[in-house]
């Protein structure tokens, strides 16, 4: 329902009088601002209110109509028929392409044959008819007197047919005693072909209070009309019908004294004579717009002696033609109003550009409603006359600068009457302008624009009086930021800023604290300050769509936008680029009824809602989400059980897959909550097939495809780890001393930069050791006797016996890594022994790494393979360095032990020179 209130308040904003903006151009030809002002807050309300119920009513009478009007035949002609009380019917016959009348039934009371083909009505009419729609047909006379004996007859309806109505005859009528409405507009044809309305017919018909017939040229309303004493309502719209007569005498309606409703629009007149209505003395409603020849110059003519009649309305809309340069209102053009009781003008579409000072304060205290709609008003000193309309409840100065209609402004052929001013009135406006005085206009515009204090600061300040409730600036071409300004004006509930260029809303707007409805939708704004809605604590309905200020509401992370307005039920954020909102935007909307936010680019929500205990709408259509995470089902379930919320998430592409199960069996539960579930649809990649339609069966499938796959996920997730898992350990031990090496460089190099301790590197000029011995335990008699002895002794190399020369205290393993080195090169005696030796191959593979990651050259190491080694197969451990020719056998025969040692020397040195 609330919905249905939100567009009733838009509804009544912008149709409700016609006009939807205004234009005051106050301080500069850029800046102009529109307003339109409402005295009684309950009438807005009352109007939704009704309009709601008119709703409901009509929808029931809709229901009630299709199920009570039924098919019926009279002779071979086919009907819809309805039953009323007293067994009578109402008969709809129209559009059934009828050349004749049927032969209805004498119960028949309600007739409508509207849309046939009848040229003719011999047949007659049921005696008892009270209602007879005949138009748009193809009557051209009435003869043989058709309406014969119709003494019920209150309604005759014989639009757009081709009677002439000249022809009509003494008689025609004399049966109608009861009949209260008469439509002929639409008859004539041939406008050249003159056109008498006989008022011997028409005196026949003494209950006559509504005549709605076409205006032909030369139009007059004689004597036979004075006995019609009930005539009210005289239609000679153009509009509705045909009407051209180009002068109103001051005695066309002397024969119709008891009118109180003219319409003489759009029937070309060029000429008023003065006082030709002042004579209707009930005279309440008057309608001359749409003759654009007429000009304002006509209005003294056409209001003299208004103050002896009951006018309340007067519309002069289109009285100046289409294209020219703007027109202006004098004050003589109201003089005759100044004593009326008149609360209603309209002067729209009359290329109005200014007003003479003074001129509305011509009107009387009894003014209700002015409507200077779609004009081109400019800014003048008029502007402060407006606020001399204390009684005033509705001021339309909207939708200005509009262009002409085209073509019709450049083809039209049209001569405005102009004033012509009297010898003692052509100084009127310059003297009246005089006599006001630059002094007097300046404290009227420091009464308007003024500077208050507002919350301890002094700003800019509008003041407006206290009985205006709505303001209305919407297409009004207003272009600036809104800074932060006042508006004193404690009665205003309604503002209205829409299809403008407030680019920038910074404020805050103070004075504002009782506005209940607020519009600034279509306003190209990017930017919103979170401080811009500071004092907007009773806003109730705030709509802010069609901008571009997502990025600010991204950025407001503790909702401090939205803090403040504690009252809101309707808003509308729709149109603008939110790409996502923080979970706190909304913390301090407790009351919030409806939430739009609708075609945004909204991938995930993570407002709060629990609080929103009233809330009943959510739109949400058309936005990029997927799905909603579970901790946001929770928040809407909880919703679900208190409120009667419903969602929208219609336009959103989600992800039917087997990670979205949850969430697509979650939405189907609810599925009553979700308004227009049955057209949801999933994303075109990533989803199996989902029919919103067939929810539940379509769940169920996919619950199964997602069961055969979970095997499978299973089988293949086990499968692949296992063969990584061999494939991580087969790379980890094949490289597992490099890693060892990498490892034990990094701790020295962090070491180096923690300690500031200097270690040697490979490209340093010299070692502390020219080579160092690598051997197993059981070897340690041969290092004694033999090694040291020949390579030490002898040679002068200086060696690393790891038995002699390990320092204490340190880990075995940083002890290998610092002898490595700190030595030239390394020699490995290598037995059987040697290789089964954990250590010992730990020092292996280490040199090795240091040969080739640091040193580059793996004749950095040299092997003496023992017999027992090279006798047998040559170990992993030593093949590459095997390959490189990195390694001496060691003789089995003593008597080549001193050939040994002296090669081994040599090609140590020899390495060393290179």
């Amino acid at each position: 329902m609330l919905p249905v209130l939100y567009f009733c308040s838009i509804l009544r904003r912008k149709e409700l009088y016609g006009f939807t903006a205004a234009n005051w151009k106050l301080n500069s030809s850029s800046f102009s601002m529109a307003v339109q002002i409402k005295m009684v807050s309950s009438l807005g309300r009352t109007l939704c209110n009704v309009v709601l119920l008119l709703l409901m009513i009509t929808s029931a009478f809709a229901t009630l109509h299709k199920k009570s009007w039924d098919t019926c035949h009279f002779g071979s002609v086919e009907c819809k028929c309805q039953k009323v009380p007293n067994n009578l019917l109402k008969a709809d016959c129209s559009g059934r392409r009828l050349h004749t009348l049927p032969a209805f039934n004498t119960n028949v009371t309600w007739i409508d044959l509207s849309n046939n083909s009848i040229a003719n009505l011999s047949r007659g009419f049921p005696r008892n008819v009270s209602y007879i729609n005949l138009s748009s047909n193809k009557i051209q006379q009435l003869n043989m007197h058709p309406f014969n004996g119709l003494f019920n007859l209150k309604t005759l309806n014989l639009e757009r047919n081709r009677i002439n109505i000249t022809l009509m005859y003494k008689g025609l009528f004399i049966d109608l005693h009861s009949l209260t409405e008469l439509s002929l507009k639409g008859n004539i044809q041939d406008k050249f072909k003159p056109t008498l309305i006989l008022d011997d017919v028409f005196s026949e018909l003494r209950s006559l209070e509504t005549l709605k017939i076409d205006g032909p040229a030369n139009v007059t309303f004689g004597k036979g009309f004075r006995g019609l004493t009930r005539l009210q309502k005289l239609d000679l719209s153009g509009i509705t019908g045909y009407c051209s007569f180009q002068r109103i005498s001051h005695d066309m309606f002397l024969n119709l004294p008891k009118l109180t409703y003219v319409d003489v629009s759009a029937c070309d007149i060029l000429d008023i004579e003065e006082g030709a209505f002042g004579k209707l003395r009930y005279l309440e409603h008057l309608d001359v717009s749409h003759n654009k020849q007429l000009g304002f110059a006509s209005l003294p003519n056409i209001t003299h002696n208004l103050n002896k009649t009951s006018i309340r309305v007067l519309r002069g809309n289109g009285i100046n033609c289409l294209s020219g340069i703007g027109t202006k209102i004098l004050k003589r053009h109201f003089e005759n109003l100044k004593h009326t009781k008149i609360s209603e003008i309209y002067f729209e579409k009359n290329r109005l550009e200014q007003l003479e000072p003074g001129a509305l304060r011509l009107l009387p205290n009894t003014i209700d409603i002015i409507s200077f709609g779609e004009n081109k008003l400019t800014q003048g000193r008029y502007i402060l006359d407006y606020f001399f309309l204390q009684n005033t409840r509705v001021l339309n100065i909207s939708v200005q600068l509009r262009p002409p209609p085209y073509p019709e402004s450049i083809f039209e052929r049209c001569v405005e009457k102009t004033d012509v001013l009297r010898p003692n009135e052509r100084n009127f406006v310059r003297r009246d302008t005089s006599k006001i005085g630059e002094n007097k206009y300046k404290s009227l515009i420091s009464e308007f624009i003024l500077r208050n204090r507002w919350h301890w600061k002094f700003v800019l300040t509008f003041d407006l009086p206290k009985s205006y409730e709505v303001l209305y600036a919407n297409m009004s071409r207003l272009y600036r930021t809104l800074p932060e300004f006042g508006i004193n004006a404690t009665g205003l509930r309604e503002m209205y800023l829409q299809d403008n260029f407030f680019y920038s809303w910074n404020g805050p707007i103070h004075g504002v604290e009782n506005i209940r409805i607020a519009d600034l939708s279509n306003n190209y704004c990017s930017h919103i300050s979170k401080s811009f809605l500071k004092y907007a604590r009773g806003v109730v309905m705030l709509n802010m769509s069609i901008n571009d200020i997502g990025r600010s509401l991204s950025k407001d992370a503790d909702g401090e936008i939205f803090e403040n307005t504690v009252s809101l039920e309707v808003l509308d954020l729709s149109y603008n680029n939110i790409v996502e909102l923080s979970s706190r935007v909304f913390k301090n909307v407790q009351k919030l009824q409806t939430l739009n936010l609708q075609n945004n680019k909204l991938s995930t929500w993570r407002v709060e809602v629990d609080h929103m205990k009233n809330i009943q709408f959510i739109n949400l259509k058309q936005n990029r989400l997927t799905e909603l995470k579970k901790d946001t089902q929770i928040s809407f379930t909880k919703l679900f059980q208190k409120t009667n919320l419903s969602i929208d998430l219609s336009g959103n592409q989600f992800l039917c897959s087997c990670d979205s199960v949850h969430f697509l069996e979650w939405i189907t539960r609810y599925r009553n909550h979700f308004v227009h579930f049955d057209r949801y649809e999933c994303s075109s990649t990533n989803s199996h097939k989902f029919n919103f339609s067939d929810a539940k069966n379509s769940l169920v499938l996919l619950k199964k495809n997602c069961e055969s796959y979970l095997v499978t996920y299973i089988v293949s997730s086990v499968a692949v780890a296992f063969i990584l898992s061999i494939i991580i350990g087969i790379v980890l031990v094949k490289n597992k001393w490099k890693i060892r090496y990498v490892v034990y460089k990094f701790k020295q190099r962090f070491k180096k930069y923690a300690c500031h301790s200097t270690i040697p590197q490979a490209e340093s000029p010299s070692y502390e050791y020219d080579i160092m011995i690598s051997y197993s335990p059981k070897e340690l008699s041969f290092v004694l006797t033999d090694v040291i002895p020949r390579l030490e002794n002898e040679a002068r190399f200086q060696l690393y016996v790891k038995d002699r020369d390990e320092p204490l205290g340190i880990p075995l393993g940083g002890a290998i890594m610092e002898a490595i080195q700190k030595s030239k090169r390394v020699v490995c005696l290598v037995t059987r022994s040697y290789l089964k030796s954990t250590w010992q191959d730990y020092e292996l593979n280490m040199s090795r790494m240091e040969a080739i990651e640091d040193r580059e050259n793996l004749n950095f190491v040299h092997l003496i393979l023992f017999p027992d080694v090279y006798n047998g197969s040559i170990s992993i451990q030593t093949l590459d360095l095997v390959r490189q020719e990195c390694f001496s056998e060691y003789p089995e025969e003593e008597c080549a032990f001193d050939d040994f040692w002296e090669t081994l020397i040599a090609h140590i040195k020899e390495l060393d020179r290179c």
